[in-house]
């Protein structure tokens, strides 16, 4: 007699997928074996020649879950704290076809068998759901709450005052309502024409005193003289926050408007890149503001030679489109430039393809994702460490997933820009049937 389960042993929990999908979910009340195979009698079904009729990959005998992998099975296991290849494990077991292995509770892997592909982990048993009290199927319905006589009845009415709805709407309707409480809208559908009422007319005497009154407002406003601008005799000390805004403004428009033409620092430069940021554009030398009291809050702008101080035109050089002047400044003050270092270990292939090539690929491409990380190294100096992606890669060699297994780095926009970037990468797949797998290691550093 088997021994009962403990109420805490883990049960399985597997994901099915098919072609990038989850197309099947497991997730056992209670230990049991489960078989898989291209029988639609098994317990979870696989697709493609490569996977067996029905095979008891999970077995499990005397309170324990054993591992029993067909020949056709491909993948990665994680064994307590040590991970290993399938391939790897034939070769430890004897070379054989068959691999039988003993999983514990922290067991978990990924299993290509045929065309699908098997994740599967432990986990707390699901909760079996309550019965219902009452089968639903035995329910009342609708239709069964009413009597043939009901339905009789409600027919007949329904018969009888639809017709009489449908009289009353097509009656004339008499001239002797009462238009003026009736909404606009309703004449309109009604098709009623409502008798407008012409405006009294305006006795002519009165329209004389009217346009004679008009006449003499028009003649008083002539007479009137016209306020002259005030003008301050002596320069005022302070200025109002919208006088100093409005004055900011005009100096930062004129200054945009004299420093033309393409070239590093211009306003065509900063335009055209992908930060459109104006403090940049101040940072290359573009700082001079001038305040509503004629003073500049900084020096005065290298190049913007066409307005003065003040903000009149002076000169016309920096009017001209070209490259500029060029821009005197201080090595002290030049940006320092941060480049980061990339590097890829850890290759692992899974697939009928030439692993050389692609390992080879993987290496040549990984500089690739070093913008990802510099961008990243601007706002983050100390920003390091490691990403681990699984890739799958189609027959025509085009990325059709990419998973982040392992993150140390720790940085949203590095991952986002790089899986993009990963994406993007094809392969040479010369000769391949079928599918591969890669899952390799990136090691960002050289930030600080």
């Amino acid at each position: 007699m088997k021994p009962a389960p403990s109420p805490r042993t883990k049960v399985l929990r597997l994901a099915v997928v098919q072609d990038g999908l989850v197309c099947d979910e497991v997730h056992q009340s209670r230990p049991a074996a489960l078989s898989f195979g291209s029988d639609y009698r098994s317990d979870v079904m696989l697709f493609g020649a490569a996977a067996p009729l029905k095979h008891t990959i999970f077995d499990f005998r005397q309170g324990r879950y054993f591992l029993d992998l067909p020949a056709s099975a491909k993948g990665k296991l994680s064994l307590g704290n040590k991970a290993v290849t399938v391939g790897a494990l034939r070769k430890q077991l004897g070379g054989g076809d068959r691999v039988r292995v003993l999983l514990d509770p922290r067991a978990k892997g990924k299993l290509l068998i045929g065309e699908t592909t098997i994740l599967f982990q432990f986990a707390d048993p699901k909760p079996i759901p309550a019965k219902v009290p009452f089968p639903v199927e035995y329910a009342a319905k609708l239709r069964d709450t009413f009597s043939p006589l009901d339905r009789y009845t409600m027919a007949s009415s329904a018969a009888v005052l639809g017709s009489f709805f449908v009289y009353e709407a097509n009656q004339e309707r008499k001239d002797e309502m009462d238009l003026d409480t009736i909404d606009d809208r309703f004449h309109t559908a009604m098709g009623i024409v409502e008798d407008k009422k012409e405006p009294e007319p305006v006795p002519e005497e009165e329209k004389d005193e009217l346009a004679e009154e008009d006449e003499d407002q028009k003649v008083i406003d002539k007479e009137k003289p016209k306020e002259k601008p005030k003008v301050l005799d002596d320069k005022p000390q302070k200025f109002s926050e919208k006088a100093m805004a409005e004055a900011r403004s005009v100096g930062v428009a004129r200054v945009l408007g004299t420093y033309g033409g393409p070239g590093e620092g211009t306003v065509f430069d900063v335009i055209n890149s992908t930060e459109n940021n104006l403090g940049e554009l101040f940072d290359q030398g573009m700082t001079t503001t001038v305040l509503a009291d004629g003073g500049d809050i900084s020096p005065f702008v290298p190049g913007g030679t066409g307005i003065s101080a003040s903000g009149s035109a002076v000169q016309t050089a920096g009017f001209e489109t070209g490259a500029g002047p060029e821009l005197a400044r201080k090595e002290d003050k030049l940006e320092r430039k941060i480049a980061g270092v990339t590097k890829a270990t850890n290759t692992d292939v899974f697939g009928d393809v030439d692993k050389t090539s692609i390992k080879a690929a993987i290496k040549h491409r990984t500089s690739a994702l070093q913008h990802c990380y510099n961008k990243a190294l601007r706002t983050q100096p100390d920003l390091a460490g490691k990403m681990t992606y699984t890739i799958a890669i189609s027959v025509m060699g085009s990325v059709t997933k990419v998973d982040i297994e392992e993150d140390t780095v720790g940085s949203a926009a590095v991952s986002s820009c790089a899986r993009a970037k990963i994406q993007g990468w094809r392969f040479p797949m010369d000769g391949a049937e079928e599918g591969a797998e890669v899952t390799f290691s990136v090691v960002f550093s050289g930030g600080s």
